[in-house]
């Protein structure tokens, strides 16, 4: 499974990308929501790992666009803020989980998303 996590706050990146790494996950890196669309159009992914709150473009709107391009693809919300769960989330947003996550949790999340 490829996956694309984005976050602007670099030193979660950090950390994900070297847990990426230990998990041996097939990843690449975004810090806001262009470089996603950048990069989603540019390798393609199976999954993306979104933070709701990145500058330019921000999570939900990504999320939209990448359902657009692909229906099937799966996405995971990362958000330190409660999301309006009134508003409908695009169709490819499987899963919304509030920060701090545990990179247990996420694992999990992910294991679920991949069968």
């Amino acid at each position: 499974m490829r996956i694309l996590f984005a976050d602007d706050d670099n030193s979660q990146l950090e950390i994900l990308k070297k847990w990426s790494v230990l998990k041996g996950y097939d990843a690449r890196f975004a810090t806001n929501g262009r470089e996603v669309l950048e990069i989603y159009n540019a390798e393609g992914f199976d999954l993306a790992v979104l933070d709701i709150d990145m500058p330019e473009i921000d999570g939900i709107t990504v999320a939209e666009e990448l359902t657009k391009i692909n229906p099937e693809m799966k996405i995971i919300i990362l958000t330190g803020l409660l999301p309006n769960l009134e508003t409908s989330l695009p169709s490819g947003i499987r899963k919304v989980l509030i920060k701090p996550v545990s990179l247990s949790k996420l694992s999990e999340e992910i294991s679920n998303l991949a069968q």
